[in-house]
């Protein structure tokens, strides 16, 4: 038995207004084994318990927490699949199966994580853009009426961020005022006044990281949403890999194990891209080495499927990064390159060190 039946039972006997020693009186045991009973320090003989069962109304199985043990396992196999489903790009699937789920299980939080990074993931795609908006906010809304407030951190920025994109400047202003200061580590900066030694490095770190964080997100943002110039979006796009390298000095012990490849390999297969469309191969060229040299960086990691790997290439599919950039590759944009015989060498490498990825 378990707590399950100590809490039933002891849940049954209040329901029906019964003191210990009257319950035991009904069952021919003393109050001293009922008060056991209750406390989990021993349990009623097996032939006892349908007796137990038939008075309260109740079945064995619920009286034993059966059912609530089989729906915690039933969940938690639930959540292991769409986890599944989720990390080998398979989103229809995973929203389909998490939204069944919560029907199943309405007040099980996890769920709605689940399903809302789902959600948000395939809401970044070519062909699904913006589909899933109205549920993402829908789904945020309700976790942060029933979830901690620290749990629910996360989901309150997110919806600032849906709000802010759908002209709810409002909605986003309530929901950022209950937002702690700190969040974001805003406190860090004022912590290093007071710090010294190795926790003030180490503070000192953490806040340019920060920073360095925001200013990448405002160059990747701005020029996408503000210009369709090129050169203006190549001259954004290459300071921010020029802050990420020059930063990253500073941040890492060992810049060169640092976690960013994936992002540089991604960029600067971007960056190859635009210069395609420029007519401007020689710098193409350049970058699509650049990125066939990143994406070489951790395929040990990220072929193991570790949680390190796993931030780095969230929303891969079953590829790993020479996988990713070399699929980037065979866009139209390239045609004009594929009888170059460096972008063939690229391409050589690429595919001898693509793999597929089993989490």
């Amino acid at each position: 038995m378990s707590t399950y039946f100590t809490e039933k039972f002891k849940q049954l006997r209040k329901a029906a207004s019964l003191t210990q020693e009257e319950t035991a009186n009904i069952f021919n045991v003393s109050p001293q084994a009922v008060s056991r009973w209750e406390t989990g320090a021993n349990y009623p003989d097996v032939e006892m318990l349908p007796h137990i069962a038939i008075y309260f109304k109740v079945t064995v199985d619920e009286l034993l927490g059966t059912e609530t043990i089989r729906g915690v396992e039933d969940s938690g196999n639930l959540k292991n699949a769409i986890t599944d489903l989720h990390h080998k790009g398979k989103y229809d699937e995973a929203i389909s199966m998490a939204r069944k789920a919560i029907k199943k299980y309405p007040l099980d939080i996890w769920l709605q994580y689940q399903l809302v990074n789902v959600l948000i993931h395939a809401n970044k795609k070519e062909d699904t853009v913006g589909k899933h908006t109205a549920e993402i906010i829908s789904i945020c809304q309700r976790i942060i009426s029933f979830a901690d407030y620290r749990d629910s951190l996360y989901y309150r920025v997110e919806l600032i961020r849906l709000y802010a994109e759908e002209g709810m400047k409002n909605e986003a202003k309530k929901l950022l005022d209950t937002l702690p200061n700190s969040y974001h580590n805003v406190s860090l900066t004022h912590s290093g006044l007071i710090l010294e030694g190795e926790e003030w490095l180490k503070n000192q770190k953490s806040s340019i990281f920060q920073a360095m964080l925001q200013l990448e997100d405002l160059l990747i943002g701005y020029p996408h949403l503000y210009t369709q110039d090129t050169d203006v979006i190549l001259k954004f796009r290459k300071t921010q890999v020029q802050v990420r390298e020059l930063l990253g000095e500073i941040i890492y012990d060992n810049p060169a194990e640092n976690i960013n490849h994936f992002e540089f390999a991604l960029t600067n297969a971007f960056l190859a891209e635009q210069y395609c469309n420029m007519g401007d191969m020689e710098n193409a060229i350049l970058h699509i080495e650049k990125a066939t040299e990143d994406s070489l960086h951790h395929i040990d990691c990220m072929d193991n499927g570790d949680d390190y790997g796993r931030k780095m290439i969230p929303d891969s599919g079953q590829k790993n990064l020479p996988g990713i950039v070399r699929e980037t590759l065979g866009r139209a944009q390239f045609d004009n390159l594929r009888k170059d015989a460096r972008f063939v060498k690229c391409i050589e490498i690429l595919e001898s060190n693509t793999k597929e990825l089993f989490w």
